[in-house]
């Protein structure tokens, strides 16, 4: 559950916010649509990354919206060890 509570972005944020600590402005895409929209409203760069994993594997910066777009459209494959 500590695990889950750390990497789900939506309750990550009720914790944050029930603790009172600031953070980054931030979003949720689970679409290329949504990163433009997310990313527009936030402004680039951006890190982005998927969710459950461990020690930055997956995240990138990326500096536009073509970039954020070629970041969506590749699949990210995390292979467990």
């Amino acid at each position: 559950d500590s695990i889950d509570a750390a990497e789900d972005r939506d309750r990550f944020i009720e914790i944050l916010e029930e603790l009172n600590i600031r953070q980054p402005k931030n979003g949720i895409a689970r679409s290329e649509a949504e990163a433009v929209q997310v990313a527009n409203s936030i402004g680039f760069p951006l890190v982005v990354r998927p969710s459950y994993v461990l020690g930055g594997r997956g995240m990138e910066i990326v500096y536009d919206e073509e970039e954020l777009a070629q970041y969506m459209q590749n699949e990210v494959i995390v292979e467990s060890e």
